[in-house]
């Protein structure tokens, strides 16, 4: 059997696009190659690795078997590029998601860090709700998630990451900011502007805040911080956000946030394909992430 890493490439590639002309154009190659590629592997293989239904390609359970074993035999010929370095330069393509609230308010100051400290430029950055995070780390249209919300998979490695402050905003005339302490059951027969479901705040919401809040009302139900904000400072409602990501709209008036005696707080993570093969990259990020202080970036 003489697999090549074109072959795997194009197999990777596939997957995840679940789609030959859509992984012909992120491969630059043409669609006749590609369809090639995946004829050649998978008879050398002499099994088919993919469902075909509604134009679709999806893996079946050779593929599932295979992709493991292909994208760690990418990342290993990609790191041979490294052995011969004197600088000892890190190398390679590194694609991280990031949910709303870290990818809008801590990603671009945790690489811009990272890249002044170890030189490396090729990261890419897709921003999305956790849910969807997770689907594409499983997918491995990921190498590393820093997300919000909670992923309960058995193919899911979560580490521990930054504590995140929670906070309930409202506009800066609303009634309740005249009082200097509040509980949650205080705020009940409100209206909310939530996230939408699958964002980390709107799991949050709906596990520490809705219990305790009687007859509460959805408002808007909005996929975008910016807008959620917005919304809020329009006195459309009240908001459970990360103060991470109110921080400029607390500095310049636009929302303020209720005196709760309850502590809000949620635990970001790092969360990654329990088969991934963990590249010396992949391992330099998690650790400069782990040690990455984030707490100079609040300033209200």
């Amino acid at each position: 059997m003489n697999l090549s890493l074109k072959q795997l490439r194009v197999f990777v590639a596939v997957s995840q696009q679940q789609s030959i002309t859509h992984a012909a154009k992120t491969l630059f190659l043409t669609k006749a190659a590609v369809s090639m590629a995946l004829s050649e592997l998978e008879n050398q293989l002499g099994q088919q690795l993919f469902d075909r239904t509604n134009n679709r390609l999806h893996l079946n359970p050779y593929g599932q078997r295979l992709l493991p074993i292909a994208d760690e035999l990418l990342q290993r010929a990609a790191s041979i590029d490294t052995l011969f370095l004197q600088s000892g330069q890190l190398i390679g393509e590194l694609a991280i998601g990031a949910s709303e609230t870290i990818g809008n308010q801590l990603c671009p100051w945790l690489l811009a860090q990272f890249i002044q400290l170890t030189a490396h430029t090729q990261q890419t950055l897709h921003i999305s709700n956790s849910a969807n995070i997770a689907d594409m780390i499983l997918s491995y249209q990921l190498d590393i998630g820093l997300i919000e919300g909670d992923v309960k998979h058995s193919d899911i490695e979560t580490i521990p990451w930054i504590k995140d402050e929670m906070c309930i905003i409202v506009a800066s005339n609303h009634a309740l900011l005249k009082n200097t302490s509040l509980t949650l059951p205080d705020l009940r027969d409100n209206t909310w502007v939530l996230r939408e479901p699958g964002s980390g705040s709107r799991a949050f919401f709906e596990s520490h805040i809705a219990p305790s809040v009687a007859q509460w009302q959805l408002a808007y139900e909005l996929n975008s911080i910016e807008a959620q904000l917005n919304f809020v400072a329009a006195g459309l409602g009240l908001a459970c956000v990360s103060k991470f990501s109110a921080t400029h709209a607390l500095a310049n008036g636009r929302v303020q946030i209720l005196q709760l005696d309850n502590k809000l707080e949620r635990q970001y993570k790092i969360i990654m394909h329990k088969k991934k093969y963990k590249s010396e990259l992949i391992s330099a990020f998690i650790d400069f992430s782990q040690q990455w202080d984030a707490t100079a970036l609040i300033t209200t």
